[in-house]
């Protein structure tokens, strides 16, 4: 009978931590991902006191971050700035990811993970990528931690929008917001394998069934991007020939009918394409001929 009680009152003690737990991490309490809930969970006791010395670690590593002095965050500020330069600054002044990552200091590296991780990492996928192959463990981890996180909420988003669609397939707002999405998640690059092949199938047919209902430029280019990246090639010309009849004059068109040569190596037909550029004296902008330079190269 007392061994009955003593487990009952451990199983209510072990749900009060639990929910004190779930609620330190919901409200940034408890400086820990919410997974971790797990151990915490499954793991009676020991798994509750590994997240709280997690939490205390990462507490107190803060702390003595914000305490190493104005020389260290003048250090740490010039190179995070490096990182987001904006395109305008010269190129001497970005320090190129593969050095920041090889910097010497491994406290430096954890703390520019750690950054990208409770920033933004979305903004910060190749470089979470490109950590993920570093010396460093706890860099790898983190990294790849990030990764998985991202993963999670795409995942998430996905099923979503995927049972919204079930239920309303001919809603035009709705596939709108389905290839935006499916635009957005591809080129993150979190799938691989047979797992984008089928979500770009199933882009392909989005971005279709979206041109049934109104045709316009933007959906034809990702859908010739999207056809390209399939190596679906008669499908590329004919989106190219309906592109052609409707914005002849329109860059994107051309620089995608370049792209389209230049992958089937045909070097007569783009050599003719660059002619009837001049020609026509068809309009190019900057991004334009920084892509046509790239395609010519």
């Amino acid at each position: 009978m007392i061994q009955n009680i003593t487990g009952v009152v451990f199983i209510i003690f072990h749900i009060i931590c639990c929910v004190l737990v779930w609620t330190g991490i919901n409200s940034h309490l408890l400086k820990v991902k919410r997974y971790l809930i797990l151990p915490v969970i499954f793991v009676p006791v020991w798994g509750m006191i590994c997240v709280l010395l997690l939490h205390f670690q990462i507490f107190f590593h803060q702390d003595k971050k914000r305490e190493i002095g104005i020389e260290k965050m003048k250090i740490n500020e010039e190179i995070y700035r490096s990182i987001i330069a904006p395109k305008e600054e010269s190129d001497r002044n970005i320090v190129p990811l593969e050095e920041v990552l090889l910097i010497d200091e491994a406290a430096m590296r954890r703390d520019l993970i750690m950054n990208v991780l409770n920033d933004d990492p979305e903004n910060y996928i190749d470089m979470l990528k490109q950590a993920r192959m570093n010396d460093d463990v706890e860099v790898v981890h983190y990294s790849i931690t990030g990764m998985v996180e991202l993963s999670k909420e795409y995942e998430s988003r996905l099923q979503k929008i995927e049972y919204r669609y079930a239920k309303e397939p001919e809603n035009q707002q709705l596939i709108s917001e389905y290839c935006d999405f499916l635009q957005e998640y591809l080129s993150q690059g979190l799938l691989e394998g047979q797992m984008e092949l089928v979500q770009r199938n199933q882009y392909i047919k989005l971005l279709k069934k979206k041109l049934k209902f109104k045709e316009d430029l933007h959906t034809y280019v990702c859908l010739t991007e999207n056809q390209m990246q399939m190596k679906e090639y008669e499908q590329v010309l004919k989106s190219l020939e309906r592109m052609d009849k409707k914005w002849h004059r329109n860059e994107e068109y051309w620089i995608l009918r370049i792209r389209y040569y230049v992958e089937l190596k045909q070097g007569k037909e783009l050599k003719e394409t660059l002619e009837q550029i001049q020609q026509e004296h068809i309009y190019l902008s900057a991004k334009g001929k920084e892509a046509l330079a790239f395609w010519q190269e």
